[in-house]
């Protein structure tokens, strides 16, 4: 069933995050942050190196433990549950990729892993059933890069581009409450990342998936999704949607975040993206 727009799927409340509390090395990497995305919602995070975005990611994510705060998904607290536990909620995609794929099994069996997520009894059962393979060719088709022909070829052996596009396809194969993108396309290069970056606004369009999308490249934070947020030094400076944003460029965006944050945005990774 689909959700309504008006329902909340991920709930940050008061989110603070420390790193090496207590010492002279303390890092108060986020704080207070709250945020809500509203089912469909395709919301760009966007920051400076050490703004946050990763902690705020990894904090949802469940790989990293929450000091203060509370997140909710799909209207349940999270907060304290391990990434397995999460598994049937959340899809991520990373930076690099290799780690969404196992590379010495074929096509088909990453996908037939993806398929099983949160179903730890059946997890490692053997073998690729017919009914899913068809479900996975036709799944491939949709990406138009020919992968629905290449089923038993090791994932290992395709390039970066086609693996990525085939952990975008396992990451939202089961249509989560929570797509998480973690900088999806930043080890590509520039023709192999707008390919990407179609397939992901393909994908969440026709599957009215709720993404937040951590990215260092401006042009994809305002080309793509309904909204955007900057972070800086763990606080969101700028949240911006609809209209407003559709009508963003790069320029007024450097100047939001100077009236917001008091200061020039000058981290070369994004200034350059």
């Amino acid at each position: 069933m689909t959700k309504t727009q008006t329902e909340d799927i991920l709930e940050i409340r008061r989110l603070h995050q420390y790193f090496e509390r207590g010492t002279v090395n303390e890092n108060h990497a986020l704080k207070g942050i709250n945020l809500t995305l509203k089912a469909g919602d395709f919301v760009s995070v966007i920051g400076g190196n050490g703004a946050g975005k990763s902690t705020l990611l990894n904090s949802v994510a469940g790989s990293l433990p929450v000091d203060t705060g509370h997140i909710l998904i799909n209207q349940t607290d999270v907060t304290y549950q391990s990434v397995e536990k999460r598994a049937k909620l959340i899809g991520r995609v990373f930076q690099d990729p290799k780690m969404g794929t196992a590379p010495l099994l074929t096509v088909e069996e990453n996908l037939a892993l993806a398929l099983r997520r949160g179903e730890w009894r059946n997890f490692w059962s053997s073998g690729v059933k017919r009914r899913d393979r068809k479900l996975f060719q036709e799944r491939l088709a949709t990406l138009g890069l020919g992968l629905e022909n290449r089923l038993t070829t090791d994932i290992g052996l395709l390039s970066g581009g086609q693996r990525q596009a085939i952990t975008l396809l396992m990451a939202t194969l089961k249509n989560p409450a929570l797509l998480l993108l973690d900088e999806h396309t930043a080890a590509l290069d520039p023709k192999t990342s707008a390919i990407v970056m179609r397939l992901t606004n393909q994908l969440v369009a026709e599957l009215h998936l709720t993404t937040l999308m951590i990215t260092h490249n401006m042009t994809d934070a305002i080309k793509y999704g309904n909204r955007l947020i900057m972070l800086d030094h763990g606080r969101i400076v700028v949240d911006i949607s609809g209209k407003d944003k559709q009508q963003l460029t790069v320029s007024d965006l450097l100047d939001l975040f100077k009236a917001n944050s008091g200061q020039e945005m000058n981290d070369d990774a994004v200034l350059l993206s």
